[in-house]
């Protein structure tokens, strides 16, 4: 009962189980109470692979097969590859009244909300099929584009239509074509005025459901009850979703909180206002807009119900159940746009902490593109791949199509940056700079990350960094400069300047440099000496953690509240290091007694693990150090692993690698160093030291 519906490959396993025991009915039970509870939630089945388990095994037990078709399969007389029970609903023509325009695209999500779901129908994912247009680049739809797209998707069906404004009144008209066939099923619908919209809507798909050869069966909810009742509400949810489509995100955030204070009950607005604002690095505000999505969910379709629930569980740092929940979303609905990208991008940023390469997000990536080849994030992602892979050719052709599609957007500076400094163009490298030290913070970051982590130009960032440092005037952001500045430098094996930076940005953030220049000191491949290994050591029992302010600069805000958890995390591994094993034990105990703040309970869990570990491997039990290392949570949002270098857990990881060496598993070693500075500038230290053992393994 407590399994997650959508772990499909643990629960075959689980029938597997129970079918070696002889127990057939009791596995054909299981799954039909399975089955039930998808579509009571979401109103979806299985995966094929589980729902042919089944029926091989009701076969063998001579039962008959469910009377219902199986929607994996489009009956003998449609041609390949097309399902009958997918209809592509095309941009609407509007004539008569400009301001009616919204309709034009509008119309495709409305209708495919509305038809969605009515019986066995399924519509194309309104985003992939306005990108696959959009790409196509016609200045107009006609039967032979919706034929194209049906291909492209394999719809067994496209739709057409239009509004007209005439003499005061509305009139719509929609043709569903088959695919492959002359086949057409038109419908009609007039209204008085523009808030009729809603019904017309409602009469338009319930004439083409009448009238559709393969009519299916199912409920038919009215329009309002799974978008709004409210018109204004209506239009400037469209607006936003056509801006986050054109990934202007703070247009979009927008767009949505206007219709959700026209309609306080929109439940959509409030899903796809959670995606503005996560995409926008604004995780509070995307779990509020979440949450309250959540409380109207009855609002949703079945389709965004599920996308819902991964989209709060990426947001609460849930990764395994988010990943499955959208795997479960593209085996459902393969030509969900959105679906495709969050599964890569959730593989993406959190696949290091779970020992796996970031390139294992590439297919979901290269799926995306396919949808939409214009998807300029998928390719930024891609660009990234192709760096770690190697791959210049490709790195530069991708960065190419980003610059191309995008040319005064966020990513195409930094893409810019990333193939001036891998190439060593010193030309190219002068002008970027010159302009990044004129953009916006948020720019140069993301520049200044990607070329420490993708361009293999180790000394170009640190010129950058310093080239940088001396525009910055916020003591604050100087303070990040030498922090991160140090990392450069000690992946490069420059400690003792490393060192010389972090003091330097002691007075503007004291309790983060400290915490750093501990961390460095306790590294086990640090060259220490033995005076400054006193002198931190010092420093931590002198320093009164209970007293640090709160931090509202992003950058540093990771640490709030648990400053006097590090400081004792700090203690242990120092005192290790300067091989004073009771005062390691000491530290422990005193970090199992501190207060946990109810937001950081799993990350100080994690820290008490991380000492535990490293506390046993010192004395030769790697066996406990696993146990310890394989007990940590690893389930954190992604921005906090990008923004810490302890929630990024970077030093866990490497120890991981050394214990399962110790215990002679040198694959799975091989497997948590390689994954070492994929994503945070704050895990370069543990490059170079990462890539030794990987090259004496």
């Amino acid at each position: 009962a407590s399994l997650s519906p959508y772990d499909e490959a643990a629960f075959r396993k689980i029938l597997s189980l129970l079918e070696r025991t002889g127990d057939r009915s009791g596995v054909i039970k299981a799954y039909d109470e399975f089955a039930a509870r998808l579509r009571d939630a979401y109103e979806i089945d299985p995966s094929p692979e589980t729902r042919d388990y089944v029926a091989g095994l009701r076969t063998r037990e001579n039962a008959p097969r469910p009377a219902a078709p199986n929607p994996a399969s489009p009956p003998p007389d449609l041609p390949h590859g097309l399902d009958p029970r997918s209809i592509a609903v095309l941009p609407f023509t509007v004539r008569g009244n400009s301001e009616l325009a919204y309709l034009g695209e509008g119309m495709v999500d409305l209708l495919s909300t509305k038809l969605e779901g009515a019986g066995d129908l399924k519509t194309i994912d309104p985003r992939s099929l306005l990108s696959a247009l959009a790409h196509r680049g016609e200045a107009s739809v006609t039967p032979e584009t919706g034929r194209a797209i049906g291909h492209r998707f394999g719809a067994g069906g496209y739709l057409l239509g239009s509004v007209v404004a005439a003499g005061g009144r509305l009139e719509m008209s929609a043709s569903l074509f088959q695919t492959d066939g002359p086949d057409v099923v038109t419908a009609e619908a007039r209204g008085e005025a523009e808030s009729d919209i809603f019904d017309m809507v409602d009469e338009l798909a319930r004439q083409l459901l009448a009238g559709r050869s393969r009519a299916p069966r199912g409920r038919l909810t009215r329009l309002a009850a799974l978008t709004t009742g409210s018109l204004p509400a209506l239009k400037a949810y469209l607006r936003g979703e056509h801006d986050l489509r054109q990934v202007k995100y703070l247009a979009a955030m927008d767009g949505f909180q206007q219709a959700t204070s026209a309609d306080p009950d929109f439940a959509l607005a409030y899903y796809r206002m959670a995606a503005a604002t996560a995409a926008s690095a604004m995780p509070e505000l995307a779990r509020e807009a979440a949450a309250r999505a959540n409380s109207l969910r009855e609002r949703l379709a079945p389709r965004d119900r599920i996308l819902l629930d991964a989209q709060r569980a990426w947001l609460a740092g849930a990764t395994a159940e988010a990943e499955s929940l959208y795997q479960a979303t593209v085996t459902n609905y393969p030509d969900d746009l959105e679906a495709w990208f969050l599964l890569g991008d959730l593989r993406f940023h959190s696949n290091p902490l779970r020992g796996r390469s970031v390139v294992e997000a590439k297919p979901a990536f290269e799926r995306t593109l396919a949808l939409d080849p214009d998807h300029v994030t998928a390719l930024v992602h891609l660009v990234r791949i192709a760096a770690l892979e190697g791959n210049e050719i490709e790195r530069d052709r991708l960065i190419g199509r980003v610059i191309g599609l995008s040319p005064d957007g966020d990513r195409a500076m930094p893409m810019e940056a990333l193939r001036a400094f891998a190439r060593r163009d010193r030309k190219a490298i002068e002008t970027v700079t010159a302009r990044l030290l004129e953009a916006r913070p948020l720019v140069a970051g993301v520049a200044f990350a990607d070329i420490a982590l993708y361009s293999g130009n180790l000394a170009g960032a640190e010129e950058l960094g310093r080239a940088f440092m001396k525009t910055l005037r916020d003591g604050e952001l100087r303070a990040l400069g030498h922090i991160v500045l140090a990392h450069v430098l000690g992946a490069q094996g420059r400690w003792r300047e490393a060192r010389t930076e972090l003091l330097a940005a002691e007075p503007l953030a004291a309790a983060w440099a400290l915490e750093v220049r501990v961390l460095f000191s306790a590294l086990p491949f640090v060259p220490v000496e033995p005076a400054d290994l006193a002198a931190d050591r010092a420093a931590l029992e002198a320093w009164d953690a209970t007293g640090i302010d709160p931090h509202h600069h992003l950058a540093f805000a990771a640490h709030n509240g648990v400053h006097p958890h590090l400081r004792e995390y700090l203690r242990g591994l120092l005192a290790l290091r300067a091989g004073d094993g009771p005062a390691a034990d000491g530290a422990l105990l005193a970090l199992r007694n501190l207060e946990q703040p109810v937001t950081s309970s799993g990350f100080i869990d994690n820290l008490i693990l991380s000492l535990t570990a490293a506390l046993a491997f010192s004395r030769g039990d790697p066996a406990a150090a696993l146990r310890a290392l394989e007990s940590m949570w690893v389930e954190v949002w992604f921005q906090l692993t990008v923004a810490s270098p302890f929630f990024s857990q970077a030093y866990d990881r490497y120890l991981r690698g050394e214990v399962l060496r110790a215990l002679g598993r040198e694959n799975e070693a091989v497997r948590w160093w390689a994954t070492i500075a994929q994503r945070s500038p704050y895990e370069l230290v543990y490059r170079a030291p990462a890539e030794e053992r990987l090259r004496s393994g």
